[in-house]
């Protein structure tokens, strides 16, 4: 059994994570922390756990095996990096850290401490982006020439029963979030993209403050890939009824992914035509991968998440910040692009 430390309730995720965890047959929750004391607390007996006010003491705790990090984004770092010096196994929310060279560090203490360290990048598991990685593997789209992703939703849409949208205020304050929709919601076709056009070259951030708040609540960023190809990243805190979109263009076929329907249509499949095609079974959950890593299982998960994926999130989220600072073009310089992974 590994017994976790669920830490902070901060996150709109946290409570799906300690569901799942309290699911999964090899693991038992043991214990809350919370910067928020009332909070953890409540979260605590809810639980059926003990609530530490300390972080220091948690991690000391020899009964615990690893932690679940859905605190304050602009504290993953310290959270994470308290975590790892005290032997504890890592699972954490979007993003591992807000730079690059951060997650360097993540990870070499990581291999010193000999902990296993998963981010929640939960799409790479999704039988249609399975798919589309197949698609691309076959060769059916030749070489790709433009991706578009979206992910968004209205969380920061007024309505009469949530005037400031039904997203926890925390959301809005760049002080925990570090950003704002790119960061967070936008993180699902950052990892996606990555995972499927390679290396990325540029980067051009275009955001936008719809409901005037502190952060971006709507974004578009255009990243220009190694191969020459394009990619356009979108999300929004302010888009009613919006799908999860990801479309594939290529220079002999197209796939189009609307939630979790695909088509395809390519010179080399059924004479050209559009086909729906029979998706793969979905990947094991992140959190199930990661259970398997901390257990040692001799054949890890094909396609599982990688610490490339973890690393080139946050590369191309501290690269489009810059873009939107400093409003321009931001080459991806080789040392930042290279993974010490």
């Amino acid at each position: 059994m590994i017994r976790v430390a669920m830490l902070s309730q901060w996150h709109v995720h946290a409570v799906d994570y300690a569901r799942q965890a309290k699911a999964h047959p090899q693991i038992g929750i043991a214990a809350v922390w919370d910067e928020n004391p009332d909070r953890g607390a409540a979260w605590a007996r809810e639980l059926g756990v003990p609530f530490y006010d300390d972080l220091e003491a948690v991690l000391q705790d020899p009964a615990i095996d690893g932690v679940v990090v859905t605190a304050p984004t602009t504290q993953h770092w310290m959270v994470i990096g308290k975590a790892i010096q005290q032997g504890k196994h890592v699972f954490s929310e979007k993003v591992l850290a807000l730079t690059a060279a951060d997650c360097d560090a993540i990870f070499r203490a990581a291999d010193v401490h000999r902990v296993q360290v998963m981010l929640s990048l939960p799409r790479l598991s999704y039988p249609t982006v399975v798919y589309a990685q197949h698609a691309v593997a076959q060769g059916w789209l030749g070489d790709l020439t433009l991706i578009r992703c979206r992910a968004a939703h209205d969380g920061a849409v007024s309505t009469p029963t949530h005037p400031q949208g039904w997203l926890p205020a925390a959301f809005f304050n760049v002080a925990e979030t570090g950003g704002g929709a790119f960061v967070d919601l936008g993180a699902h076709p950052i990892y996606v993209t990555n995972r499927l056009m390679g290396p990325a070259r540029a980067v051009t951030a275009h955001f936008a403050h719809h409901t005037q708040r502190a952060v971006e609540d709507n974004a578009v960023v255009v990243v220009e890939y190694a191969s020459g190809a394009l990619g356009v990243l979108e999300t929004s805190f302010v888009s009613h009824g919006s799908p999860f979109q990801l479309q594939l263009y290529g220079t002999q076929g197209t796939l189009l992914i609307n939630d979790d329907k695909a088509e395809l249509r390519s010179t080399l499949i059924a004479n050209d035509q559009w086909v729906s095609p029979t998706l793969p079974p979905p990947l094991p959950s992140p959190m199930e991968q990661w259970v398997r890593s901390i257990l040692g299982e001799p054949s890890p998960v094909s396609g599982g998440i990688t610490r490339e994926d973890m690393r080139n999130l946050t590369l191309i989220n501290e690269l489009a910040a810059r873009s939107h600072q400093e409003q321009r073009r931001v080459m991806v310089r080789d040392d930042a692009a290279s993974s010490s992974a």
